[in-house]
């Protein structure tokens, strides 16, 4: 299945948005927001969440400092 992450496309081989965060080191990470088609994600439902051919995935993470 591929997604769009951060602007680039990839594949993915299942449709859990948990599987995408464990495979980039972010799921147990402080600081992150994600959002889905430009909806943002809660942290409680990214567990629960699937995803669908073609959506597009924008993760941020908050950088220290000013």
């Amino acid at each position: 299945m591929q997604i769009r992450y951060n602007g680039e496309w990839i594949t993915l081989d299942n449709s859990e948005l948990s599987s995408l965060l464990i495979s980039k080191g972010l799921l147990e990470k402080s600081g992150i927001a994600v959002a889905i088609n430009n909806q943002v994600i809660p942290k409680s439902e990214w567990e629960s969440t699937h995803l669908q051919i073609n959506d597009e995935i924008l993760i941020i993470t908050a950088a220290a400092g000013g």
